[in-house]
């Protein structure tokens, strides 16, 4: 009888036992298992959040750098077309000015040529008939002393002045979309 209760109360005491008692390596394995998934998914965030970061980075930078070769390639090409511009302004051939507005015009960004006399503002020649006589209302631009380019109005504006022999003719106001 003694026998049977030392079993009875052995049997008893392992019914008693709670339930992590008795499962514990389970449940370790199961924390473990919870922890790492939890760790890998914000490790995961963080990686990504970091590239996104590294990327935006990259993309400003790259788009500072194409907006300042955009304004170089602009200014050099105001500044060819001034060279032309002046040839023809000395010899007082404005047709042939015009002609080289028209051909300007074909390039693709290009929307509007002005020459305006650095003096009193007025275009004194236009690839739009409507801007010729008119005074050009962006004075900085007008007031030109070195090429230039400025945006205003979703436009960029390209300004050179063009030198004479002994002064200055006026300036060319190249206006790109």
């Amino acid at each position: 009888m003694k026998e049977d209760n030392k079993n009875q109360a052995s049997i008893n005491a392992e019914k008693k036992k709670p339930f992590w008692k008795k499962h514990f390596l389970s449940l370790f394995l199961l924390l473990l298992l919870i922890v790492s998934v939890a760790w890998g998914y914000f490790q995961n965030r963080a990686t990504v959040s970091k590239y996104e970061k590294d990327i935006t980075e990259i993309n400003v930078s790259h788009e500072k750098q194409l907006k300042s070769l955009e304004a170089k390639h602009l200014q050099q090409l105001v500044s060819t077309l001034a060279l032309a511009v002046r040839s023809e302004m000395i010899n007082e051939n404005m047709n042939q000015v015009n002609q080289y507005f028209i051909q300007s015009l074909k390039n693709v960004d290009v929307s509007r040529l002005i020459l305006v006399d650095h003096t009193t503002g007025k275009a004194i020649l236009s690839t739009n008939k409507k801007d010729e006589e008119a005074v050009f209302s962006k004075t900085e631009l007008v007031n030109a002393k070195n090429p230039m380019t400025k945006v205003y109005d979703n436009s960029t504006y390209a300004a050179t002045p063009i030198m004479g022999l002994n002064a200055q003719l006026g300036v060319l106001i190249m206006q790109v979309n």
